[in-house]
């Protein structure tokens, strides 16, 4: 049976309400080869520490817990990911741990609620040493359900997905290694509006921060790069002016499920990161392929591509010369 009469076949087996057939081959079988992107940082530190930083895995997975429809959709998506986001991971997990190294993700471990999702994301974290940020596609019901993104969509799913996570999603801060890891909530395209004041009580700790989100932070040259890239003209990036959206389809700020308008607070809070001299570096995912660039005088925005094709940003966090 070729990989598309499977497919067909384990829909069918979905409509008909049975388990859905959709779990890729165990660990340690056809481990996946990474795309790793070697990375350095150089922080006001005493000691050298490694971390592997991934986001977007996508985890799109389904069993007899859930709806008919939750999994059938699991077949069509697994088919846009490539058929191999579990094992991607997998093989992430295992590298950091074989390399004994801080595992961070910057959202989208799930592509959409279910039961086996939010297992498999319980499991992944579990007595491991990471640090993690949500995407948007946590919280989503099945792709592309649902009304616009907002607080009211995101609290259907947020406490279950909360569960599974090793640290607040909404704000949580950690210090590793002498750095402070910041993590904020961007996941739809903006901030909670005491989110400057949260973060200027960091700030005074007095050591150097790296921030962690989703949706990658407003650069002029990321948003050219990216709303010139796509073919419908959108950045998908947090803090574009209504100016520079004007080419925007309809649908992506005002009727569908992407509200990208900049609120004042999340512009409030754009600004004050541009000026804040304890932040030294912003990762992130949301995009898919891997991307740095200036975001301040002090910090560079690191984008990690998706990890559901093995792509991972290796980071050495090393004392500044």
């Amino acid at each position: 049976m070729n990989r598309r009469e499977f497919l067909t076949h384990s829909a069918a087996i979905c409509s008909a309400g049975w388990l859905a057939n959709c779990l890729p081959a165990p660990a340690g079988e056809d481990i996946p080869e990474l795309k790793i992107t070697p990375l350095t940082i150089p922080l006001p530190i005493e000691r050298e520490f490694t971390a592997l930083h991934i986001s977007d895995t996508h985890l799109v997975y389904a069993d007899q817990r859930d709806s008919e429809r939750q999994r059938t959709h699991a077949l069509e998506r697994l088919e846009v990911f490539g058929g191999r986001p579990l094992e991607m991971l997998q093989a992430s997990l295992r590298y950091a741990e074989e390399k004994g190294e801080l595992l961070l993700h910057t959202g989208d471990m799930i592509d959409y609620v279910t039961a086996k999702n939010l297992d498999l994301t319980r499991e992944a974290f579990a007595g491991r040493d990471c640090f993690a940020s949500a995407g948007n596609h946590d919280f989503y019901p099945t792709q592309g359900d649902g009304p616009r993104e907002d607080e009211e969509y995101k609290a259907i799913a947020y406490d279950k997905v909360q569960a599974v996570f090793p640290n607040n999603l909404r704000f949580s801060s950690r210090v590793i290694g002498g750095v402070n890891f910041v993590v904020f909530d961007d996941v739809f395209y903006y901030v909670a509006d005491d989110l400057v004041d949260r973060f200027k009580a960091e700030a005074a700790k007095g050591l150097p921060i790296v921030a962690m989100c989703h949706c990658p932070l407003y650069t002029r040259e990321l948003f050219e790069y990216c709303a010139g890239s796509n073919r419908d003209g959108v950045a998908y990036i947090v803090g574009a002016s209504d100016e520079e959206m004007a080419h925007y389809p309809k649908w992506c700020f005002q009727w569908g499920y992407n509200e990208q308008r900049t609120t004042p607070a999340t512009g409030a809070f754009l600004d004050y990161l541009r000026e804040e001299k304890a932040l030294k570096a912003i990762l992130c995912g949301h995009l898919h392929f891997p991307w740095q660039g200036r975001f301040s005088e002090t910090a560079t925005q690191y984008i990690a591509g998706g990890n559901f094709s093995g792509q991972a940003n290796e980071i050495r966090f090393v004392p500044a010369a």
